[in-house]
């Protein structure tokens, strides 16, 4: 059910040109969008878009792509040693994660 249907009228005053508006979300004098909740959803809308084209943009860590890049190099000289440092580095930050989450659980 709509507004009409349940009886319901909704003045909305235009923040654009001052014009009262009954049951619509456009002005119908200037043609501005004066529903709030479709405005919300539109700017929500707006700054996810905004986000995810950031986010695609973003260049990633030069020391992860060049991992990535030895992980999948088809000699075995560059590929068995970037294993060996690339588990390492796996253990220490796993060992540093388990050391943050010790230090914040003795503290609360």
């Amino acid at each position: 059910m709509n507004k009409m249907e349940m009886g319901k009228v909704a003045y909305r005053k235009c923040s654009n040109c001052g014009t009262v508006n009954v049951n619509s979300d456009y002005c119908s004098n200037c043609g501005e969008l004066i529903n709030i909740h479709i405005k919300r959803k539109l700017a929500r809308e707006a700054s996810d878009t905004k986000k995810q084209e950031e986010k695609a943009a973003e260049k990633p860590n030069p020391v992860t792509v060049f991992f990535e890049k030895a992980l999948k190099h088809p000699n075995l000289l560059v590929k068995i040693p970037a294993m060996l440092f690339y588990s390492i580095w796996v253990v220490v930050m796993s060992i540093g994660a388990f050391i943050a989450f010790l230090f914040s659980y003795i503290v609360a």
